[in-house]
């Protein structure tokens, strides 16, 4: 069924339609729609199921190959203020949607092996990048920033194989791991805050380790919140354990490739970038080293 088709069969006539990045919005004479290609109700059934209702439950239904759902105005909040909302609801998501399952020991190592790799790759490619740089007869902004600061990325790269080792150390034989529903794309911008809260864009979500969805908060808000203020947000009501912590200091201090671009002034950016990202993380090491 096309989109044309799903309109009349929901008796939709459209007065104007905008598109907006991966939706659009629909004018009608009584209201106003999102509409957006594919469909996820067995996911929202499944929350609904769990007692989890900060969502948008779309019209159509889980035959229809595009979701409709009613357009909620997003209030003006301030950016600090919305990713702490993000970071709480994120928390009663994997609250309500908590359960264990036997440890599936293929899935553990496969995590393993593919963390220890980019680790492997990683630290490799800065050392030849620094080996090149260091040839150099006059360094450019970037590469002189970068090389100044080279020894956080392999002492970060370091530590992330300590994280994942006693990661698997635990786990390897656990008879039990803990999962919830992950959202998978928590950004500031998947959040419509109104009378109610409501997480959007649910085209990610999986079952999973509650790790995965905190790395990926942190990593796309981590320049506007310190990591070690987003877990007290979030274990005010649910903590995280001990493999977990592991997990998700592997992940977390894993930095970013730099990779050459077009200009100068773009290439300065970029390694500012992962730079102060590293710098971030640096206090997180400190703090754990010291706890």
């Amino acid at each position: 069924m096309n989109k044309k088709e799903l309109l009349d069969k929901y008796n939709l006539v459209p007065l104007s339609i905008r598109k907006q990045q991966k939706i659009e919005i629909l004018n009608t004479k009584d209201s106003r729609y999102v509409v957006k290609k594919g469909n996820h109700s067995n996911i929202y059934d499944y929350l609904q199921v769990k007692n989890f209702h900060n969502f948008i439950y779309p019209i159509t239904n889980n035959q229809d190959s595009y979701e409709i759902s009613p357009y909620i105005e997003d209030m003006d909040v301030p950016i600090e203020q919305r990713i702490e909302d993000l970071i709480y609801l994120t928390s009663i998501l994997h609250v309500k949607t908590t359960f264990y399952k036997n440890v599936d020991t293929d899935y553990i190592k496969e995590i393993y092996e593919e963390q220890v790799k980019k680790q492997e790759y990683l630290y490799q490619y800065y050392l030849s990048l620094q080996d090149m740089i260091e040839t150099e007869v006059y360094m450019s902004p970037s590469h002189y920033l970068l090389i100044r600061n080279i020894s956080k990325f392999y002492r970060c790269i370091r530590r992330s194989k300590d994280y994942i080792d006693k990661w698997y150390d635990l786990v390897k034989d656990s008879k039990k791991m803990r999962y919830v529903m992950t959202h998978g794309n928590l950004d500031k911008s998947h959040l419509i805050e109104n009378q109610n809260i409501y997480l959007v864009s649910w085209d990610k979500a999986r079952i999973n380790s509650p790790v995965f969805d905190l790395v990926t908060l942190y990593r796309l808000n981590q320049d506007k919140i310190d990591l070690l203020d987003l877990l007290d947000i979030y274990q005010t009501k649910y903590e995280l354990k001990e493999d977990e912590k592991y997990l998700l200091f592997s992940f977390i201090l894993l930095p970013d490739k730099i990779v050459n671009r077009d200009t100068e002034f773009q290439n300065v950016k970029e390694t500012r970038k992962v730079v102060d990202y590293m710098d971030r993380i640096e206090k997180v090491l400190l703090h754990e080293m010291n706890s």
